[in-house]
């Protein structure tokens, strides 16, 4: 230690070699399978080692590696002849109580995390997987997370774009139309019926819309400069909720006009004609349209073309 205080160096006299060049070896084991030669070279090009080892010197420090717990193999000659760490005790685990308060912590913060915060979450669960080889783990978190299957660096970009209110070109597969190209400006992510979606100004149909992130392949583009002046026509319905005003979640294109004996009156305004028809069908029969007039007897065609195909 004065040595090392003294000379800010490391040498040999500051080091036990054999423990060093054994973990050494590990790490490397940890990394890829290796050969004889590959351990060799690498030795003889490490800065404090820099020297050359035979192939019984490596012998060695393998067998050191396997009295300690390791589990290696080796491959044939003909593969390479390498050296392949199957296992070893230093390795984290989780047992079957662990696990199921991990599900249950992650429930609950889930439940009132924003969206940057889930992305952390979610890849602060997958660095602690891919430390821990359980494959029922793998499967559990897969089952618990609502972002499993999505890629983060994808949702990270896609934040950052609603962030700062960005344009984009996403390469989409469309379940009517395949692989297609959207435009839209980004205005924000989240959930829908368990889904996250990302919501914004439509560049080719000029209205409002919101997209699966799970059928985005990727961001084609990020324009510079936003399309500006876009002719947006915004449609106001009405309509009538059978239901207790505390049972309802609005969106926030809607509010509540008025409401009395289980009955409450709504409006809602958007630029996309879909999505309103999505939502009053989305009630059943606890819904009535009100008005305006043509978009009541939409909804009414709908609904019996709904029927002749039933």
């Amino acid at each position: 230690m004065k040595e090392f205080i003294r000379n800010n160096k490391i040498t040999y006299n500051l080091m036990s070699f054999t423990a060093f060049k054994t973990l050494l070896i590990f790490s490397l084991l940890l990394e890829a399978p290796r050969s004889y030669e590959d351990i060799i070279e690498y030795f003889a090009n490490h800065e404090f080692i820099n020297e050359k080892i035979s192939i019984d010197t490596v012998r060695v420090y393998i067998n050191s590696l396997k009295r300690a717990g390791c589990t290696i193999s080796k491959t044939k000659r003909a593969e390479g002849g390498k050296f392949v760490l199957i296992s070893h005790p230093f390795e984290l685990g989780i047992t079957p109580e662990q696990a199921k308060t991990l599900t249950k912590v992650y429930k609950t913060l889930s439940k009132t995390l924003e969206i940057q915060e889930l992305i952390l979450l979610e890849k602060f669960l997958r660095k602690i997987a891919s430390y821990i080889k359980d494959n029922e783990l793998d499967e559990l978190l897969n089952k618990i997370s609502i972002l499993s299957g999505l890629e983060i660096e994808l949702l990270e970009n896609l934040y950052n774009c609603c962030n700062q209110k960005q344009q984009i070109i996403l390469n989409y597969n469309s379940p009517r139309s395949g692989h297609t190209e959207m435009e839209i400006i980004c205005d924000k992510l989240g959930f829908e019926n368990g889904k996250l979606y990302i919501y914004g100004t439509s560049i080719d149909y000029s209205q409002s819309a919101y997209l699966l992130v799970n059928r985005i392949i990727n961001i084609k583009e990020i324009k510079s400069n936003k399309t500006q002046n876009l002719d947006i026509e915004e449609i106001k319905i009405k309509y009538e909720l059978k239901a207790d005003i505390q049972e309802i979640q609005l969106k926030e294109n809607e509010r509540i006009i008025s409401s009395s004996q289980n009955k409450i009156l709504i409006e809602a305004i958007s630029s996309n004609k879909f999505i309103l028809k999505q939502r009053v069908l989305s009630y059943g029969s606890q819904c009535k349209v009100l008005e305006p007039e043509e978009f009541k007897q939409e909804i009414i065609s709908t609904l019996k073309r709904m029927k002749a195909e039933y």
